[in-house]
This record gives C-alpha cells, structure tokens and sequence, in this order.
C-alpha cells in the first residue's frame, strides 16, 4: 500500500499579514524630566516677566508723584526762594511716601519719594535735578554727587567756664559737620575745633571769661560748603582757687595758709577726716590768708580745700582748690 503525504512546508497564506511591534521605548525617564524642567524653566520667565512689569509700575508710580511734587514745590517759591517748611500740598500719597528738606537759606531743596509696597524703590528729585527727573535713591545719596548746603548760623545751646555748646539746623546733602571757635572774626586764633554727624557739639578747652566766634561747616563725599556766619560769646569767666600748705603742729592742731587772691574779700576753708567731704565737715570763713584747726583727733588724716570770694563769685561760683591733706602727730 502507498501512503501519500502532503507537504506544506511551502504553502503560504496569501490572506496572512504580518504587522511590525513598536520599537521598545527607551529613556521615557530622562523625556519625563526634560518636559518637567522645560514647564519650569516657562513657567520661571513668566513669573520674572510679571514682577519686572510690577516693578516698572511701582517706579513710574513713585517718579511721578515726584515729577507731580516737584511742580507743587518749584510754584510754591518767591523770588527763586522756598519755606524753610514744605508746602502742605506737598504730601505722600496712598502708594508713595513723599519727604524732603529744605535749606535754611531757602535756596534748595529735596523730595524723597519711597514706595509702600516695596521700600527699596526710592527715588529724590529737587533743586538739584536735570528736566525735573527723579533720580534713584534718597536725598542722603546725593552726598556722592552735591556739595552740601551751607549750615544756618549755629546758636548757643549753653556756656561753661571751658566750653561752648552749639546747635544748628541740618544743611542739605551733609553726611557730617566741622565747627570750629577762634578768639578772632578771622579765625586765625586760640582755635578749638570740633567734628559730628548730628546737629549740634560741643566745643571744649576754652579760657574762661573770653570772648569766641563759632561757625559750622558742612561736609560729605563730595567736599565742604561755605563756613556758617559767625556767632559770638563768652565763655563763664573761671574763678581762682588759693594754694593752700599745712602744717601739722600737735596731736590736736594743723596750721594752713594759702596765697592771696587778688580781689578777694574772704576766704571759705573747709577741713574733714572724710576726703569726699560728706561727713563731719568743718567750715571756716575768714579773711586772713593764715590760721590752725584745733580739736582735731591725734594720728588721724585730715583734709583741706579752700576758695576766694570776690565780687564776681560767690558761694554759688567760686571753685574750690584741689585737696591736700596731712595728718595730726601721735
């Protein structure tokens, strides 16, 4: 018997299609993570794009409340001259503070304006400015670039035996002040100087009852104004105290004498075994320039001032000596 076999091994389907899989997908990790920063990187521009665009807003805000200050204050003037105070139209507003100075002389001036939703926006126009433009930064940074205003003419505050106190009002543009007092209208004598960055000092290490011209000058980066007119005054003539010697002479008596002191009509010595002279204090008023103190306490420490009386001072004014002491014998 034959057996017949079919071979199909060449057979082929015409109907059978055969479709291609999709490559594997690699680094869908590292697609993930450039997608991720590219919508930050956006979403970062945009946000720089709408505070630069806040930020202009708030300068042009603040530049012009100033621009519209600025008008207030140039038509506030008369015959080129402005109030030492800022006219009341001159104002901050609900989006701006607005503050200035004015110099004492009435010939300058300056506006800071500050915005209040970001204080580092600040800006500063005045007598100073090109085509009534706001510049950046208070008026203090104008110290850089403007020779400060001349000060006002100093007033004494107080008078000393050595010293003079003095005040005066702030000079635009000024960082600090010199002052200086001379015995001459020239200043070219028994000069005493002092320096501040406030307004007002005092001057030390004067004579006593002699007469002083002071004046203040303005200073900052840029350089110094004009020195202030003078003011003048005396300092508080000083009293003249005696020298004064002891000598212990028993357990009980020290003797003291002093110079004189010319216009002197008496003499006020004070002893005590205190050298603060609180406690047990001994006054002797006399018009001799010699005497003892008795009564005194043997081996004890004792000790002695003593001042003139004359018809300028008195017991209110007249300084006494230095102290000296010495003690009584055993």
């Amino acid at each position: 018997m034959i057996e017949v076999t079919r071979d199909t091994s060449a057979y082929t389907n015409p109907y059978r299609a055969t479709i291609p899989l999709p490559p594997p997908q690699k680094h869908t990790l590292r697609n993930i993570i450039i997608s991720l920063i590219a919508v930050i990187v956006i979403a970062a521009i945009a946000v720089l794009v709408i505070v630069n665009v806040k930020h202009t807003q708030l300068v042009d805000g603040v530049k012009n409340t100033l621009i519209s200050q600025n008008d207030i204050m140039k038509n506030s003037a008369k015959d080129g001259t402005y109030r030492a105070t800022l006219p009341a139209e001159v104002t901050s507003t609900e989006k701006v503070k607005v503050a200035g100075t004015v110099s004492f002389d009435g010939t300058t001036y300056c506006l800071t304006g500050t915005s209040l939703s970001d204080e580092k926006i600040v800006y500063n126009v005045g007598s100073h400015s090109v085509d009534n433009k706001p510049t950046e930064g208070d008026c203090l940074s104008l110290s850089s670039t403007i020779v400060p205003t001349t000060p006002s003419v100093p007033s004494i505050g107080s008078v000393g035996t050595d010293d003079i106190n003095l005040n005066w009002l702030t000079a635009t543009y000024a960082e600090s002040y010199k002052v200086r007092c001379a015995t001459d209208q020239a200043f070219t004598k028994d000069i005493a100087t002092a320096e501040t960055k406030s307004t007002s000092v005092s001057v030390g290490k004067l004579r006593g009852g002699t007469g002083y011209y002071c004046a203040v000058q303005a200073v900052n980066e840029r350089g110094a104004s004009q020195w202030s007119a003078a003011v003048t005054t005396t300092t508080v003539l000083a009293s003249t105290a005696p020298t004064i010697t002891l000598t212990p002479i028993s357990t009980s008596v020290i003797n003291y004498s002093w110079t004189p002191i010319s216009g002197a009509t008496s003499y006020e010595l004070e002893y005590s075994s205190d050298i603060s002279f609180v406690k047990d204090v001994k006054k002797v008023t006399t018009q001799s320039t010699t005497g003892s103190t008795g009564g005194l306490n043997a081996n004890t420490t004792y000790y002695y001032h003593v001042r003139a009386f004359t018809s300028q001072f008195d017991a209110s004014n007249a300084a006494f000596s230095g102290v000296i002491e010495d003690k009584t014998k055993s």
